[in-house]
């Protein structure tokens, strides 16, 4: 999160705003300090649905953005030279035009390194389109993993099968593995006023003696779906380990054709041509 006084700001690099509405609870904040890219704006999703804040639509903004405010400091816009006490008009007439030749290099120069801002931006924001992309099939493969995971469970676990659920359970987080369980099998139903703990109760009380490894899988690996983090154990992997996809079965090489005859047969069609 970044900060500006007397305000709130926030960055998103997918979505181009940042956020310079005074904290409301705050009686000391001072007033919103305005910008010319300075719009209102309605929060539609989220938890703060329905809110009005003030945003900065300027990724630049010398005003909400501390990086541009350091670079316009760094490198200040030309300033008219003080006339001297005895000037001519032909030295104010050149004070006046070398004054003019500097704003139009700095012009030129911050159009310059806005247009490289500009690509720099948007390489990044398709870098990082292209990494959400590359995530969300990533998600979609893990919950491929994890459904034909639990499709296929067997009605007894090897040791190494039990190895890995023990594993995994007691990496659970013990506040919430419960909620996200819970969660999957009620389907988000708002209208369910159930605990985690009844969902989860009545599903046991409600599956046939095969399905309880299936079961087990479940309540050990849901919470292990989501992509881990940087040096986390990857849990879902360690299953997909020792729980192989089943193979599927060959079909016969043997070709469909007559019955090969058996000696019985034989010793009867012999009889049959000597008669």
């Amino acid at each position: 999160m970044e900060e500006c006084e007397g305000a709130e700001a926030r960055s998103d690099p997918a979505r181009h705003f940042r956020e310079i509405e005074s904290v409301a609870e705050n009686p000391d904040a001072e007033p919103v300090t305005s910008c010319a890219a300075a719009k209102p704006a309605i929060i539609v999703y989220g938890k703060r649905v329905g809110t009005t804040l003030t945003v900065c639509t300027d990724n630049n903004c010398p005003v909400h953005d501390p990086r541009a405010a350091a670079r316009l400091a760094q490198d200040p816009a030309p300033t008219m030279a003080p006339a001297p006490e005895q000037e001519t008009e032909e030295e104010a007439e050149e004070r006046k035009q070398n004054y003019e030749q500097q704003q139009r290099e700095y012009a030129e120069m911050q159009e310059r390194r806005a247009e490289e801002r500009r690509q720099e931006e948007e390489r990044r924001e398709q870098e990082y389109e292209a990494e959400q992309a590359r995530r969300e099939k990533l998600r979609q493969t893990r919950k491929a993993t994890f459904v034909r995971i639990l499709a296929n469970a067997p009605d007894s676990f090897s040791a190494a099968q039990v190895r890995m659920l023990l594993r995994a359970l007691v990496n659970l987080d013990p506040y919430t593995f419960a909620d996200d369980v819970a969660e999957e099998i009620a389907g988000g139903d708002e209208n369910d006023k159930r605990t985690a703990e009844e969902v989860l109760l009545a599903a046991i009380d409600g599956l046939g003696d095969e399905k309880l490894t299936g079961f087990a899988l479940r309540l050990a690996l849901t919470s292990h779906v989501a992509l881990p983090r940087e040096g986390e154990v990857d849990y879902l992997a360690e299953a997909e380990a020792v729980f192989p996809q089943p193979q599927p079965k060959k079909a016969s090489s043997k070709k469909a054709g007559k019955p090969t005859p058996t000696k019985a047969n034989k010793t009867a069609a012999k009889k049959k041509h000597a008669a």
